[in-house]
């Protein structure tokens, strides 16, 4: 008798379908698996065999060969429990022939006593197999909340091998209730806000600007002006993602076991520390892993004190920050992780923190060019926005809050995706940028950069044209002198 069932592992933070073989024969009682497994994927013979035996179906004195294909490519994980148990269920007549078990992927863990526990990376092996066009899955009732907001699928959530002999038998399923523990909810009350901060209205508007069009922003200045406070903020503001892009975070997060616990629909807010090695930062080990610009995807990567960051860090994200993903190859296997990211990152204009106070400043020269050689030309010339910012912008009065801020950009968001390709530019706007291209070191990239921030400013006004005041506040969160002058950008 032989059964073939669709399951699934995760391959770097995508899933991908493996074929479930069982053929049981007249012979010696034997019991193999083959097919590159890890240890506790061949643990799963002895969990199938006490399971089958909890339910009283015993595996009979039988051959039984089990082959998990395609063979070449190394399984792991605790996956394949329940599709082997349902395949070995069917070649042993407990489930109707009739039925075609290859309709279905099955994923799920089982317990000695039969019952069916969470694998944890269900979703991006669900979302892979929908685009191959299966949309039957079996699953274990705690993986159904996570799958459950996956549209164009049928998911059965299941209890127990029990459970799945009555289901075969019935065509009936019990739909377990969501309760308020399992409901994640949004929690912007807990989210810090933007009224918190006093003072420093350039900057806000300049935050507002960068979150509206995702524009990379690089802010400098000196300890104490509130730079790493406004982007600790930045979440508060940011526009919710769609159902699609929500099911493909939440999908990255459980393919790399992380829990996420800041709320539905939420973008991400990845602040790794500054001692981070490049593996972690872009991803990579000897099974690939996602690293923080994937686990940013779709939000925000921040860096704080940009500066000290190590060198082959910085320069790692050159190309990712172009293409949108990354490919890591490893023993001749591509492994593609996405990586549209917003790159938020904050430093100090030189070691000591007061380089912007020439009275100030203790620090000499050559440490300052050593500080600023970490970061080289082409990486800043991937920021839009480059900002110093001053230390004596203080306002007693209390600024907006993030839910106003909020609202404007998710209206603004919506005008950019429609409407940026329809903007123009002003002749007189365009004389103003020109003669900044002949007077000041910009390349190519830098004035399409400063053309979109120009009209991200005029779609925030409600204009369809750029004017010469989108276009002056634009070259002013991009702070020339400062490049060409004190970072040695020319």
């Amino acid at each position: 008798m032989f059964c073939k069932v669709m399951s699934g592992i995760v391959y770097g933070v995508t899933g991908l379908l493996i074929h479930v073989e069982v053929e049981m024969q007249n012979g010696l009682p034997y019991f193999t698996m083959v097919g590159h497994l890890s240890r506790e994927s061949k643990e799963a013979k002895e969990r199938v065999i006490s399971a089958l035996r909890s339910i009283d179906a015993p595996l009979p004195a039988q051959r039984v060969t089990i082959n998990l294909s395609p063979a070449n490519l190394k399984k792991s994980g605790t996956a394949f429990d329940f599709p082997i148990g349902v395949a070995l269920l069917h070649c042993m007549g407990l489930i109707d022939s009739k039925i075609n078990l290859s309709e279905y992927c099955v994923l799920g863990e089982l317990g000695l006593d039969g019952m069916i526990h969470s694998t944890m990376q269900s979703l991006p092996i669900v979302l892979a197999a929908k685009k191959q066009g299966i949309t039957k899955f079996l699953v274990s009732s705690e993986d159904y909340q996570r799958l459950k907001d996956v549209e164009g699928v049928m998911i059965y959530p299941m209890e127990s091998l029990q459970h799945v002999l009555s289901f075969f038998y019935s065509k009936e399923v019990t739909i377990p209730k969501i309760t308020q523990q399992q409901t994640i909810k949004q929690e912007a009350g807990k989210l810090l806000d933007f009224s918190d901060v006093r003072g420093q209205s350039f900057l806000k508007r300049a935050l507002e600007v960068a979150v509206t069009g995702r524009l990379n922003l690089l802010i400098i200045g000196s300890p104490g002006t509130g730079k790493t406070m406004l982007c600790h903020r930045l979440p508060s503001i940011l526009p919710p993602l769609s159902k699609e892009e929500q099911l493909e975070v939440d999908s990255i997060y459980l393919a790399s076991s992380i829990y996420r616990t800041n709320g539905l629909y939420i973008p991400p807010f990845r602040m790794p520390h500054h001692t981070i090695t490049q593996t972690a930062l872009i991803g990579g080990g000897a099974i690939p892993k996602a690293g923080e610009i994937t686990l940013a995807h779709h939000g925000i990567l921040y860096l704080d004190e940009l500066g000290e960051f190590k060198t082959n860090c910085i320069e790692a994200l050159r190309v990712p920050l172009e293409d949108k993903s990354i490919t890591l190859t490893r023993l001749g296997r591509n492994y593609q992780f996405p990586a549209d990211i917003q790159l938020i990152a904050s430093m100090n204009p030189c070691p000591c923190g007061e380089g912007f106070s020439s009275d100030k400043c203790r620090c000499t020269p050559t440490e300052k060019r050593t500080y600023y050689r970490k970061i080289s030309g082409p990486f800043l010339d991937r920021f839009d926005m480059v900002l110093p910012v001053i230390t004596n912008d203080y306002d007693t009065k209390k600024g907006e809050s993030s839910s106003i801020i909020k609202e404007r950009v998710c209206k603004n968001r919506n005008s950019f995706n429609k409407h940026i390709n329809e903007v123009t530019i002003s002749k007189n706007a365009m004389e103003l940028l020109e003669g900044q291209l002949k007077n000041c070191h910009i390349s190519m990239r830098g004035y399409e950069r400063i053309r979109k921030v120009a009209k991200t400013i005029c779609i925030m006004d409600g204009e369809d044209k750029v004017k010469a005041t989108h276009m002056i506040e634009a070259m002013s969160y991009r702070n020339l002198d400062f490049l060409n002058e004190v970072i040695l950008y020319d």
